[in-house]
């Protein structure tokens, strides 16, 4: 995908009553507000613009801004609200970004399900070729997810496609056997590839297993006692750590082939007026 492409969604005009200098005027400050990261007060201001706009799908149009910048600050819970007053002002004129959206969100909140479907319906709803790769990428990160590998990869080519036959090839490690290796200390770790924990937990398990030798030659009962908790506590630890580094290694893994899949950039909406009020994404 071109990272210079872009696509025209919409082009709709602007009726303030303030007329269109004053209108594009009213971008500036939430879009600034959004270059320094402020992002829930640059809905705010998006939220007003749209409080002050007579015309329905207008107001959805900075709903959607609002839901944008929301969802720039990981605010998705707002963010879905905002989307719900766009859908209802404007559900056909904003079909497209509503999806995306809305999918992206899914896949934050972890909702598989619904992230594929949002991707789907984002798939039938575009007509540009650059939105119909971000909704086969994300709808192959959502199948992914679900576990469902043989559906991730229908619809791809090239690297997306590349990720999900190398992760079809890969192997996951098996927590039980994480465990199982735990009990000597540091193996389990070493099994998911985690060498720093795995010498840690030799290093630390050798030194109270030794103490707990000197102070048993010597009688020192009471220094045993606490040695002994203190090996009890780091070798379960190893035996659980092990689980769950090989739960760590599964997820890494799998993190690492959503990442190739959707690739590094995201659409990013730049509204203009001039004097008309045009919603374009970059891609």
């Amino acid at each position: 995908m071109s990272t210079r492409s872009s696509v025209l969604l919409t082009v709709v005009t602007v009726t303030l009553a303030t007329g269109p200098i004053r209108a594009a005027e009213a971008l500036i400050l939430p879009q600034t507000l959004e270059r320094e990261g402020q992002h829930h007060l640059a809905a705010l201001e998006y939220r007003r613009l749209a409080l002050g706009e007579t015309d329905a799908p207008h107001a959805g149009r900075w709903y959607w801004l609002a839901a944008h910048a929301y969802a720039a600050g990981n605010d998705w819970p707002l963010a879905g609200r905002m989307l719900d007053q766009a859908e209802d002002l404007a559900p056909l004129e904003l079909a497209v970004p509503l999806s995306w959206l809305r999918a992206e969100q899914a896949l934050a909140e972890r909702d598989w399900a619904s992230a594929e479907f949002y991707f789907e319906s984002l798939g039938h709803a575009a007509d540009a070729a650059a939105w119909r790769e971000v909704a086969h990428r994300g709808r192959a990160a959502a199948r992914l997810y679900r576990g469902d590998i043989a559906g991730a990869g229908l619809g791809l080519e090239g690297e997306p496609l590349e990720a999900v036959e190398n992760y079809a090839a890969g192997r996951n490690r098996k927590p039980w056997v994480g465990g199982l290796l735990g009990l000597v200390p540091g193996l389990g770790y070493g099994y998911s590839g985690e060498t720093g924990n795995a010498l840690r937990s030799l290093f630390l398990n050798s030194l109270f297993i030794w103490g707990l030798v000197e102070t048993a030659e010597d009688d020192q009962w009471a220094v045993f006692s606490v040695l002994a908790f203190a090996e009890f506590t780091w070798y379960s630890g190893s035996i659980y750590g092990g689980i769950d580094a090989a739960h760590r290694y599964n997820q890494r893994r799998l993190d690492q082939a959503v990442k190739r899949i959707r690739g590094e950039s995201r659409p990013r909406p730049s509204p203009v007026l001039v004097p008309v009020l045009t919603l374009r994404f970059d891609f």
